[in-house]
């Protein structure tokens, strides 16, 4: 099954970080405990996270570079799995201007993977959990990412199901879809399904929402697939950031908990204050590789997108450090 999803709903959740801290040490009386969230330590030497010397020179001739953020959903249909990250995003912090980037990267790519050699870029995680997964984005695009997050299928559903759902609009032809895959999520589950009806702007569940980002028959395949997961982002973060003292609660006892990621504590509460205070309206959104620098290839009668990794690299860094949008 070809799961699916983002932790991207985190970036939305970060922009309360740092209120609810404060805003729960005062009605502590009033919560229950939160579960901790999975903290994992990766080993951040440059040789470790596979940041180039050519790099580090780079980023260090920036007075405040932008902070970089991996964001991975895992394809795994029980806790033990592993699985591909069938999602990949790198989210970014401009530290000065305190925009919000959020670029997806097609997991079809086929890029090098230390110790494995050609691949999809979305085996990465599958064959080394994140350390490899970051590792292999730093070495494929010239980036400086040290720190990730991500959730898999189970843990999004809930934490949209604990934000109230999320309004989408889904055309007609994505009913079926969207519906076929919520089937599936049922059956894992051992639930009934509640499937969407009509067209439509119209409230989603966790799983139909989960689904909603599934769906790749229509359209452009991967690429719009990609763009569905980005409006499910924007809306959470727009709907977040208006939000109030009552989600507190909900962040730390219901979406925490279904998080994993290396950020410290400390770490998460600085972005997250960093999100809040953004003046930013919305987010930056771009995907690469672009049209124009890949193509699909077959090998051993495998598809994959075969890019051109020297423009795609050239891509990423103006849209990340120059602020120069991508070419549709």
């Amino acid at each position: 099954m070809k799961h699916f999803l983002f932790s991207l709903l985190l970036l939305s959740t970060l922009s309360l970080a740092v209120s609810a801290q404060d805003t729960l040490a005062v009605n502590s009386n009033n919560t229950e405990a939160a579960k901790p969230r999975t903290v994992v330590k990766l080993i951040k030497t440059p040789a470790a996270l596979g940041i180039s010397p050519k790099t580090q020179k780079r980023i260090s001739a920036i007075a405040s570079p932008p902070i970089n953020i991996a964001l991975f959903a895992v394809d795994r249909r029980n806790k033990e799995d592993e699985g591909n990250s069938d999602v990949i995003m790198i989210i970014t912090i401009d530290q000065v201007t305190k925009k919000i980037k959020m670029s997806s990267i097609l997991r079809d790519t086929y890029v090098n993977i230390e110790g494995k050699g050609m691949d999809k870029i979305n085996a990465a995680f599958a064959l080394g959990g994140p350390q490899l997964a970051i590792k292999t984005i730093n070495q494929n695009f010239d980036m400086d990412i040290q720190d990730y997050i991500n959730v898999d299928f189970f843990g999004t559903a809930k934490m949209i199901d604990a934000l109230g759902g999320v309004e989408i609009n889904v055309k007609p032809e994505e009913i079926p879809f969207l519906n076929n895959y919520l089937k599936e999520v049922s059956i894992i589950e051992n639930i009934p399904p509640v499937d969407v009806t009509s067209p439509g702007l119209q409230k989603l569940t966790g799983r139909q929402t989960v689904a909603y980002t599934r769906i790749r028959a229509v359209g452009r395949g991967d690429y719009e697939r990609t763009e569905r997961q980005r409006t499910v982002l924007v809306a959470l973060f727009n709907k977040m950031k208006g939000s109030g003292p009552e989600l507190y609660p909900v962040f730390m006892n219901q979406i925490l908990p279904n998080m994993e990621t290396s950020l410290s504590g400390m770490n998460l509460f600085k972005i997250g204050g960093d999100i809040l205070n953004s003046k930013s309206k919305g987010i930056e959104q771009a995907r690469f590789p672009l049209d124009s620098s890949s193509k699909g290839i077959r090998v051993n009668n495998i598809w994959y997108l075969s890019a051109d990794l020297k423009a795609t690299t050239a891509s990423i860094h103006n849209f990340i450090y120059k602020n120069i949008a991508p070419a549709r």
